[in-house]
């Protein structure tokens, strides 16, 4: 008999495809398929129970992507914190990212019976730009409180790796990243050289990312070179993190990391910025929709972005890193 997966592979990893609980289309079996969709269209009420039984519930990370799997984290936590006694299944395409953390019980185990796809496409869909990603996800859950933070699990020996990779730096060291996988999230090249002309003598920039990123002198670059692990632990050792809203900024909230994001008008800073972080939209937004990459992109379609001047970006840095006799600020 023929059967149909439900729903879109996570990240389209194809790997994962057996993982997921089938979707049957023809009878008799459509029938148990409609009766179980039925049962997990109703979740939230049958958490209470599942959690006084020690039952397993699987969550997916839906959409896929490296920083979905930390939010998908994020909800599970905030879900173990309500029904403490619930086995969690998480189903991901990264599960390195996740691989310590104590509120996992397994990683790419079979979808069981009762299961919740962490996803916000419904947001995107109507284009919400107000409501936190992760208090999406768990009001669907009937759970009203959730805290927004990223936790990344790292092990002592990761961090003894990165403090030796960065011992004997004598100055602040800030870790910048400049490229998302998505275009519309990047900020204009010659900004990001402009705010490395004018910290590089100041403090040690540390360059992370993967091999897309650009080439830049008076850095420290690692970037297409760490693993996502690797590049976690680096983030540990550092005062601060800039970037896009990107993966590295989901670990750096997740190691307690202060930074810098430059969103502009690509994505909803309600929805995706945490609140511990200096969040740079530039002028007010006039965006009412989430900016998707598409074959047409044009930097104007995240106007704001370039409204993210190097002086603000400057002016952040000097607040956050707080200065001493052996510590100067840079010029704007």
């Amino acid at each position: 008999m023929k059967t149909k997966k439900f729903g879109e592979i996570p990240g389209g990893e194809e790997s994962l495809k057996d993982l997921l609980y089938p979707f049957y289309m023809l009878h008799p079996l459509k029938l148990w398929s409609k009766y179980r969709w039925f049962r997990n269209k109703n979740l939230a009420l049958k958490l209470k129970k599942l959690n006084q039984l020690g039952r397993w519930v699987t969550v997916v990370n839906r959409l896929g992507a490296r920083g979905d799997t930390l939010i998908t984290a994020n909800v599970i936590r905030c879900l173990k914190e309500r029904y403490d006694n619930l086995k969690i299944n998480c189903i991901s395409p990264f599960p390195e990212l996740i691989k310590y953390d104590p509120n996992i019980n397994a990683i790419n185990q079979p979808e069981t019976f009762y299961s919740f796809d962490s996803t916000y496409i419904d947001l995107i869909n109507r284009n919400d730009r107000n409501i936190n990603v992760v208090e999406h996800n768990l009001h669907r859950l009937g759970i009203d409180t959730f805290e927004y933070s990223s936790n990344f699990h790292l092990t002592k020996s990761e961090r003894l790796w990165a403090k030796k990779e960065l011992s004997g730096i004598n100055k602040p060291a800030l870790a910048i990243s400049t490229k998302s996988k998505e275009k519309v999230k990047n900020w204009p090249l010659k900004n990001w050289r402009n705010v490395l002309n004018e910290i590089s003598n100041h403090y040690f920039v540390i360059h992370l990312g993967d091999d897309k990123e650009p080439t830049f002198s008076n850095v420290k670059s690692f970037a297409g070179k760490l693993s996502m692990r690797q590049t976690a632990a680096i983030l540990s050792q550092c005062n601060l993190y800039i970037g896009p809203d990107s993966l590295l900024m989901h670990l750096a909230n997740g190691v307690n990391l202060k930074a810098i994001i430059i969103f502009g008008d690509a994505r909803p800073v309600k929805c995706l910025g945490y609140s511990d972080n200096v969040n740079l939209t530039g002028t007010p937004s006039s965006n009412t929709h989430w900016l998707l990459d598409s074959q047409n992109f044009k930097i104007s379609d995240n106007k704001n972005i370039s409204n993210v001047s190097p002086e603000m970006v400057l002016t952040e840095i000097n607040r956050l890193i707080k200065t001493n006799q052996n510590e100067c600020t840079v010029s704007i």
